[in-house]
């Protein structure tokens, strides 16, 4: 989830290279993801989604280049700030489930 969330932060709506059409050799139209690994944080690359469980090891990097110093700063900020986001956001249904459940028993032990 995470991942996916920050793909779409950091896609730039003016790269030509997101209009460009990549599939491996399934036929699957790849998107363009970003890198949330230390060694090659905020660069971005094609993979098949399949490339661990089915053996495809279709995997092309958008760039040669590394990324800035600010942008792998930036990126990096970004990712935890979305997996706190996530966490708070788990906590959050939690709380409601128990609420939810306290309220019926309430509600069950004043119906009898």
């Amino acid at each position: 989830m995470s991942n996916a969330i920050l793909n779409r932060i950091c896609n730039d709506e003016n790269d030509p290279m997101l209009g460009v059409k990549i599939c491996c050799k399934h036929g699957d139209l790849l998107s363009l993801q970003t890198s949330l690994s230390k060694d090659n944080l905020g660069r971005r690359f094609w993979s098949c989604p399949r490339y661990c469980e089915n053996a495809c090891n279709f995997f092309r990097w958008r760039d040669r280049e590394n990324v800035d110093i600010r942008s792998k700063f930036v990126i990096l900020r970004l990712a935890n700030r979305i997996k706190e986001l996530e966490i708070d956001d788990e906590n959050h249904i939690k709380r409601s489930n128990k609420w939810v459940m306290t309220e019926k028993k309430k509600t069950k032990c004043c119906n009898n």
